[in-house]
């Protein structure tokens, strides 16, 4: 996720109201762990105005359409993540009990086995029954039992609120239904994670590289992660010291987002190529992100 408004907190300002704040030692870490996930090879993908349930809907949306040849699986702790099972997606919801975490492997047998419901019908039970923590209100005096019920006998809010005069429900719950007929809706349109964000979608891009064992070294000794670094056999000596490197120029860019002054980088350049030391992080740049860090100097 990126630290700004969604296109749902622009159509519902309430959207995920009330929610703490994220604490700013929490904050301040982010940059460094993206910084290690590119050194070690990876690709973090961030979408202005999306959510990161979005860009996983839309990462596993594209391995469903490549007609078998790609499978997606989900490791999360966020059970909005259960909509998305398919023959194609799994996800490996992670809760922690008694201090312990457990994973269970949903596929849409086990889901079905575990609510009764099928992954579309987990956001017609959320339409319902709401959602606390993002602060998605449902159906007024709707509860998760009585919502439970309703889209295990009837699929969808639009088939309840086609019928509602007609179904087999207590006059209670019908009026608390007719009462909050578009509180559901909105609902069910908030939780429904965006499966078309304008990102990427050929997975082939997203293949591991190799990691920048240097650069790493680098990083990991700076934050003093001398355990991990020898769990992944990386050694402190494959540090480039900065007395090896030449330096080029003091400059200021906002983690190598150019255009947003925030930072002071300092770039080296050796015949390997170019890195950027910032806040106690290293980055690996190309010729273009080099040019790009000197023309905003």
């Amino acid at each position: 996720d990126l630290h700004a408004p969604t296109f749902r907190h622009k159509k519902y300002d309430a959207y995920k109201a009330g929610r703490r704040p994220t604490p700013p030692e929490l904050l301040s870490q982010f940059p460094v762990l993206k910084s290690w996930l590119t050194l070690a090879g990876y690709t973090c993908i961030e979408c202005e105005g999306f959510e990161a349930d979005d860009i996983l809907g839309t990462l596993s949306l594209a391995a469903e359409k490549s007609g078998g040849k790609d499978t997606c699986v989900i490791a999360t702790g966020d059970r909005d993540s259960l909509q998305l099972v398919s023959d194609s997606t799994r996800v490996l919801l992670t809760v922690t009990k008694m201090g312990r975490h457990e994973i269970t492997d949903y596929t849409p047998e086990k889901l079905f086995e575990k609510y009764g419901l099928t992954p579309p019908e987990m956001i017609e039970l959320k339409s319902l029954m709401g959602d606390s923590s993002d602060n998605i209100p449902g159906v007024a005096g709707i509860g998760e039992k009585t919502a439970t019920d309703l889209i295990t006998k009837y699929h969808s809010i639009d088939y309840i609120y086609e019928n509602l005069d007609s179904l087999e429900i207590k006059d209670g719950v019908r009026k608390k239904l007719a009462e909050g007929k578009q509180s559901a809706f909105d609902s069910r349109w908030l939780g429904t994670i965006c499966r078309t964000a304008p990102i990427d979608t050929e997975l082939s891009h997203y293949t591991t590289r190799r990691r920048d064992e240097n650069g790493l070294a680098a990083l990991m000794t700076e934050l003093e992660f001398f355990k991990l670094m020898e769990k992944m056999n990386i050694h402190p000596s494959a540090v480039v010291s900065t007395d090896e490197a030449a330096p080029v120029s003091t400059l200021k860019v906002c983690d190598l987002d150019i255009g947003k002054v925030k930072n002071s980088v300092c770039l080296y350049a050796d015949e390997s190529g170019f890195a950027a030391v910032y806040g106690g992080c290293v980055s690996v740049c190309d010729d273009d992100a080099a040019k790009a860090i000197l023309e905003n100097a």
